[in-house]
């Protein structure tokens, strides 16, 4: 008794199918962990205004950032630093945060860039780049590490802000807003 030509094709029309199905799934959990997962190496947290550091007495009086030492953000300018020098990071958060307008309104700037250490920046001493971001969850950035003479921060809204979270897989940013 010989074989059926149906059976042979129901048995090809299944190894198919099943090849579709893994092959699918596979990629569907390449694309899951590449999101999950996204490299460290070109992820920098920011932060918020309200706080840098996880300590409330470590926060500054008014709410304002210290920054991010070593790392130059970039960004439209919005105020040239070469024509704007202050003596501090945080009067270089704080004159970011004055051009949001009132309480509810958008900023004008959102990040900010303050070269603070008189030796390694020479002229630049003092200067305060005050930047507008195209995405402040994912900020430009041009360097980081200790060769880099800059101290970048980022600047909410009322009520705006970034939340870290830390898992097993690493570190999900979070923007909030009230």
């Amino acid at each position: 008794m010989g074989r059926r030509q149906t059976d042979s094709d129901l048995h090809r029309f299944t190894l198919w199918v099943l090849f579709l199905i893994a092959a699918i799934s596979c990629c569907m959990a390449y694309y899951s962990f590449s999101v999950l997962l996204k490299g460290n190496s070109d992820t920098i947290f920011v932060g918020s205004s309200e706080s840098w550091r996880g300590n409330e007495e470590e926060r500054e009086g008014d709410g304002c950032c210290g920054g991010v030492e070593h790392l130059e953000l970039w960004g439209d300018a919005m105020k040239w630093g070469s024509d704007f020098k202050l003596n501090s990071s945080e009067e270089c958060c704080r004159a970011c945060k004055e051009m949001c307008e009132g309480d509810d309104g958008p900023c004008l700037c959102d990040s900010w860039v303050f070269c603070g250490n008189k030796q390694d920046c020479g002229s630049r001493f003092g200067e305060c780049w005050l930047k507008k971001q195209k995405d402040a969850l994912d900020p430009d950035w041009r360097d980081s590490g200790d060769k880099v003479i800059w101290t970048s921060g980022l600047v909410f809204g009322k009520g705006e802000g970034i939340i870290k979270l830390k898992t097993e897989h690493g570190i999900v940013n979070v923007k909030v807003s009230a």
